[in-house]
């Protein structure tokens, strides 16, 4: 009865402590050993570019929340800086955006713009259903095409 007792209020005090994982979306300047320098502002034209795989990502005035359809033909109409190839980034250009391996799980570093919210992915599932990532809590799954998630468009970098 002891043990279960301590085991309880040891638990109790643990979960109270902070020893849990922060998966905070914030940009903690203290852990700049890891991050990915793949992802490189453009200030002046506000974007982020992914210098690995070549793509240039919208970091402007972020855009309003919508629907999955609408979410498409946002990115797919967008006309920014030149470029008329914008599209909604798919399952894993979302994930890519991660700073997974930082002790807090961040967006990469460069994006100033990007709420703390859900966003809509260009991958669909079988069901219908379209995959979204959350930079709040930083999960992914899938939901249906008519709530209302924010929009991050990507296009190839020319």
């Amino acid at each position: 009865m002891k043990k279960t007792v301590f085991t309880l209020i040891f638990a109790m005090v643990t979960l109270h402590s902070g020893f849990w994982p922060d998966f905070s979306f914030a940009y903690n300047r203290g852990d700049s050993d890891n991050i990915d320098k793949n992802f490189v502002r453009d200030d002046k034209k506000q974007v982020v570019l992914d210098q690995k795989d070549q793509k240039i990502y919208y970091d402007a005035k972020p855009l309003p929340k919508m629907s999955y359809d609408d979410a498409v033909k946002e990115c797919k109409t967008m006309d920014y800086l030149g470029y008329t190839s914008w599209r909604l980034p798919s399952k894993e250009e979302m994930r890519s955006l991660l700073e997974l391996s930082r002790r807090k799980v961040t967006v990469k570093h460069a994006f100033k713009n990007v709420q703390e919210g859900i966003y809509w992915a260009s991958t669909t599932n079988r069901h219908g259903d379209a995959w979204y990532f959350d930079f709040d809590l930083g999960r992914y799954s899938t939901a249906d095409k008519s709530k209302h998630f924010y929009v991050l468009c990507v296009g190839e970098n020319k």
